[in-house]
């Protein structure tokens, strides 16, 4: 059975022989030696030349061969690959690479912007993000200031990762084998992008049509990037839902606000053909109920932290044998810094409290923590793959007892 057979046979309801292993965030995990391995591709024509303009069509097989190179550096694989699309071949005409002594620079001419290559990435991500809430922190709740920002936003998305090329080459490549997805933000996730966390928190008091209308066109560009996904190739997509869990708004703002959006969205995506899988952040167990009836493939939830307990066999307790879970291991305290012996006890426990009573893929709560070496992501690979025969031996063990 492929990796992709697993995902597809646990997101439908199936119980594989050997326990489908899906870790998420691998594009943050892996986001240096991505960028390294892209810039070494250039480096011999940089180091020629000075400069580069890369050819979009040169450049997307080579963003392939980054991703792929990036993920040797594990010895074991899980079952899905995450993968998004890349600029449209526009924008990649109009940025250029520069060498400068032993620094490399992605300069945009267009846009007049510089930015340094083979830095921690999130750097310029932090930066992109503090000059954005500083233009929307200004806007307040004006709401054609507000949808301006926000048409400019999707735009900007459009062509960050309009070119679907990159899909359609990994899916040549690994389709048949691995299951590809990629990540969207649910609908109110995205109002934090624009009004932050306070604006967020008060609009849904102060400005609630605003909100909607916000949410509307939130919709629409997560609808048209799916199709555009699942068109080139794509087999599922994880939504991430934040601050709308019970530690963060009551449920009389949870099934007014947000319920409607997360069913429109995930009827549509059902509608299409595509495998989905709702990774809701946040203390999760009051909001069981509701999300065990939505039309969603999975659920995946954080591991138990910031004052709140998520036990994986209580979500399965709550939820029934019908919905397929991810599991929660502990990124950092169990992925990163438990022994060896502990980290298989709690991928074993989680196999054991989720998954015989239903469908379960071994997961994380969380991203991957930097800091972690690629051999305990194949630590827990290994121990996910022994979990199932350790299961069946203690059912039997019992039996003979």
């Amino acid at each position: 059975m492929t990796g992709k057979e697993r995902i597809l046979d646990a997101l439908s309801g199936g119980k594989p022989a050997v326990s489908p292993v899906a870790i998420d965030y691998m594009l943050l995990y892996l986001a240096e030696r991505i960028e390294r391995a892209y810039v070494a591709a250039y480096r011999p024509r940089l180091e020629r030349d000075g400069r580069v303009r890369p050819d979009p069509d040169e450049d997307v097989e080579i963003r392939a061969q980054a991703l792929l190179q990036a993920h040797g550096c594990f010895q074991e694989q899980d079952d899905w690959f995450q993968v998004s699309g890349i600029p449209i071949p526009e924008v990649l005409a109009r940025r250029e690479l520069v060498l400068e002594g032993n620094q490399v620079f992605e300069v945009n001419h267009a846009a007049g912007t510089r930015r340094e290559l083979l830095l921690d990435g999130e750097e310029a991500k932090t930066e992109e993000m503090r000059q954005r809430f500083q233009r929307t922190s200004q806007l307040g709740l004006d709401k054609a200031g507000l949808l301006q920002e926000l048409a400019q936003h999707r735009e900007s998305s459009r062509m960050a990762r309009g070119n679907l090329r990159l899909v359609e080459i990994l899916s040549g490549k690994m389709g048949d084998t691995r299951f590809l997805y990629t990540g969207e933000s649910a609908p109110f996730w995205l109002l934090y992008d624009l009004l932050g966390f306070e604006g967020t928190m008060t609009a849904l008091l102060d400005a609630p049509k605003l909100v909607f209308e916000i949410m509307e066109v939130a919709l629409e560009a997560t609808l048209e990037y799916a199709q555009a996904f699942k068109d080139a190739g794509g087999h599922g997509i994880r939504v991430e839902e934040c601050l709308v869990s019970a530690d963060m708004i009551s449920p009389r703002m949870y099934e007014r606000f947000v319920l409607p959006y997360e069913e429109r969205l995930f009827e549509q995506l059902r509608r299409m053909g595509l495998k989905s899988i709702l990774y809701f952040c946040g203390d999760v167990m009051p909001r069981l109920p509701a999300l065990c009836q939505l039309p969603i493939d999975a659920l995946m939830v954080e591991e138990s932290k910031k004052n709140f307990v998520i036990d994986i066999g209580e979500v399965r307790d709550t939820v029934g044998p019908d919905l397929c879970l991810l599991g929660n291991v502990d990124a950092y305290g169990i992925l990163e810094k438990a022994a060896r012996a502990e980290l298989a006890a709690e991928v074993k426990r989680q196999v054991r409290v989720a998954g015989r009573d239903g469908a379960f893929i071994v997961g994380l709560g969380s991203p991957v923590t930097l800091p972690t070496p690629p051999e305990r992501v194949d630590l827990l690979i290994r121990a996910a793959r022994d979990a199932l025969s350790h299961a069946a031996a203690e059912d039997a063990s019992r039996g003979d007892a």
